[in-house]
């Protein structure tokens, strides 16, 4: 039983702390220790097959992240689970080798490349060296192992960005992200620094290693009239890539270099390509033609040389594909056992029952309802890992409040006060939540690429967008259901490329929204309600200060609506009111009309003298009474608990199976039913 224990409980560390773009991808495997030539050696095995070993090289031998920790945590034999490195993902692993001390903890070497890096970094299954995963590619030069290192000469580090496994324990070193960052340059000077790369002779360069003069005009490529047309597939392909940069653009580039290996462009037809190739896809840094050349030559050893022209590709097809579209409008089906595989589980849950990672979530409301409190209050619970609302459970994560209504000093006088509020110490929120106020620089959806561009993938769990309507295009109608659908199409592509769910808050139509469906609730077009995957609405309660949470959900059961009740600066649940209590229209017509009218000011008193006298009366039968007076349902019965409580009416029993009615005199006693106890117990 104490096995089994600590496999589960490794399990749920490496579930937990893993990053989620690791465990998106099919690369896993489990591995135990076993004797190699007298030596303990962590040996991988296919997750999908008992004790079949894996191959680092071989990605028929790898399975999911859930099947290895399925195997893991049920197979006894096997002593953990670990991430392959490939050519396909844009990954690179750092292996620091006893650089801890087991006694003390503490780092006897190394600690400096931990922090230049300042990525995921986790402590190796031996508790003497430590793993840091990166987004990078090691430089072609570069050797994998360095030995002799630390003050006793016992340290090793080992980097690799393909053809290796990670054993990965979910152990984060303390005061290290859980995110992995873009850390190419990082990576380049540790690889320089230990193995210098070799001068570059002036013959090996066809260009001059300067940066090019600024070009006029783009550049054109001809198709070429012979069978050598290698630059210009070459180019196409280029254009048809779906690459994100992170920070300098350097992964894009090494992508595109890849494309020239793989077309088996020399180094003058690289060159060329690549300009013509950034002159319509810009990169965010510019690059002299040594960095291209040297780019090239990192794509090399990932790459087959000329394996687009050994593919064959009809060159009619690219161009075609470049005057009517992109890969991506090629069919991309999967059979349904692909599909299982590639997708074996939903995402993992950020606000459980309402909303997973990658998700798009509105909250509608009707204007100065109070949704942005809500929200605010919402991204504290995500921000701490707390219970929002007090129901729904949360997984921590940093959450990104993008406000184009608020200053920034009214955004720092609100956090504090929902913290107060809600018993949150503010140093819970110092990194964990940020707000950025675009009030006056305002951007709309589409133009803010760029700025998500540059936000680090996986970063933030959730970005809010407050309010939602201030980011739609100023040339776009509300009410186009075919406008919106590509304006929730971008939010899509933003939330997969940050691993990101977005929380879109926007406004109601006017008037009651008492009788309408909850995915009917919201202004503008439908496409908003149908594009997202969770639609959550506030409606007006019958009650005042009171609204009714619902949702319609795409990956979770059905959700019960609850109610809200506001009590500055929050909204709590209030379990007293009934959910199905909607506002109705006419009653608000009433009120309009008898806006002048005084209002009763109910107090305990005044609502015993009017409803409850000496004689026994049903509990229903004064609230009903009430009601047609004027108050709602949740008023009287607040009055009649407060009535009761101070003795100014008493609660009469007649048996289990009856129900209890009250009174301004007590209860006489067993038998003594009569008027005259009743007058005496009343003191008449």
């Amino acid at each position: 039983m104490v096995a089994i224990g600590k496999y589960i409980d490794d399990a749920i560390q490496i579930v937990e702390n893993t990053p989620a773009v690791l465990r998106s991808l099919p690369q896993w495997v489990c591995w135990r220790h076993e004797a190699v030539n007298g030596r303990q050696t962590k040996i991988p095995y296919d997750p999908k097959q008992p004790m079949a070993k894996a191959k680092s090289n071989d990605p028929a031998t790898w399975g999911t992240f859930e099947q290895a920790i399925e195997r893991y945590r049920k197979d006894g034999r096997f002593s953990g689970v670990g991430f392959t490195l490939s050519s396909d993902d844009p990954f690179a692993g750092i292996d620091l080798d006893d650089c801890i001390d087991p006694l003390t903890g503490e780092f006897t070497w190394g600690r400096d490349i931990v922090e230049q890096f300042g990525s995921y970094t986790e402590i190796s299954p031996s508790g003497r060296g430590v793993k840091i995963f990166v987004r990078g590619r090691k430089p072609a030069h570069a050797r994998s192992v360095v030995r002799d290192l630390g003050p006793d000469g016992t340290g090793e580090m080992e980097v690799y960005d393909v053809h290796r496994y990670f054993a990965v324990t979910g152990r984060m070193l303390p005061d290290t992200p859980k995110a992995i960052k873009d850390c190419q340059a990082e990576l380049t000077a540790l690889c320089d620094r230990h193995w210098p790369p070799p001068a570059l002779d002036a013959s090996d360069v066809v260009v001059a290693a300067t940066p090019p003069a600024p070009i006029d005009k783009p550049v054109e490529v001809q198709t070429p009239n012979t069978a050598d047309n290698r630059l210009f597939r070459c180019l196409a392909t280029m254009l048809a890539m779906d690459v994100q940069d992170h920070n300098d653009g350097s992964f894009r580039l090494f992508t595109a270099a890849c494309r020239c290996v793989e077309h088996n462009l020399s180094d003058h037809e690289a060159c060329v390509c690549l300009r013509a190739y950034a002159l319509q896809r810009p990169f965010p840094n510019g690059f002299t033609d040594q960095e291209l050349l040297k780019r090239v030559r990192d794509a090399e050893r990932t790459t087959q040389r000329g394996k687009a022209i050994k593919d064959d590709v009809d060159i009619g097809q690219v161009v075609r594909g470049l005057l009517t579209g992109t890969d991506d409008d090629a069919p991309q089906y999967l059979t349904i056992g692909q599909m299982l595989h590639r997708y074996p589980a939903l995402r993992p849950p950020i606000i459980h029952g309402l909303l997973r990672e990658g998700e798009t979530m509105n909250v509608i409301a009707a204007p100065k309802t109070g949704k942005s409190w809500l929200v605010t209050d919402l991204a504290m619970a995500v921000a701490t890992g707390r219970k929002w609302l007090g129901i729904y459970e949360t997984e921590p994560g940093r959450v990104l409040i993008l406000d184009n209504e608020l200053h920034g000093e009214t955004s720092a006088d609100r956090v504090p006060r929902v913290a107060t509020a809600r018993g949150v110490d503010l140093s819970q929120l110092a990194d964990m939540l940020c707000v950025e106020n675009l009030r006056g620089r305002l951007k709309d959806i589409f133009n803010l690429r760029p700025y998500f561009a540059r936000l680090e993938p996986g970063k933030f769990k959730i970005i809010v967008m407050d309010a939602f309507y201030r980011f739609i295009p100023p040339d776009t109608d509300e009410n186009d259901n075919g406008k919106m659908a590509q304006v929730y199409n971008a939010i899509d592509s933003y939330a997969r490329d940050l691993g990101a769910a977005f929380i879109l808050i926007h406004h109601s139509t006017k008037g009651s929204q008492s009788g309408k469906s909850i995915t009917d609730v919201g202004a503008g077009a439908g496409a908003q309600s149908r594009a997202c995957d969770t639609h959550l609405i506030l409606r007006e309660h019958d009650e005042k200060n009171a609204v009714v949470l619902d949702a319609a959900v795409r990956s979770w059961p059905p959700v019960d609506p609850i109610c809200l009740q506001w009590s500055y600066p929050l909204w709590n649940p209030a379990s007293d009111l009934d959910p199905t209590d909607l506002a109705k229209p006419s009653r608000n017509r009433k009120k309009r009309v008898d806006a002048d009218a005084p209002r009763i000011q109910w107090t305990p008193e005044r609502f015993v003298n009017q409803f409850i006298g000496r004689e026994p009366k049903l509990r229903d039968q004064v609230l009903l009474e009430a009601k047609a007076d004027g108050m709602s349902e949740a008023e009287a019965r607040r009055m009649l608990g407060a009535a009761e409580g101070t003795g100014m009416v008493h609660r009469w029993t007649f048996g289990a199976n009856q129900k209890v009615q009250f009174a301004t005199v007590a209860q006489p006693a067993a038998g003594d039913k009569s008027d005259d106890a009743i007058a005496e117990h009343a003191g008449g």
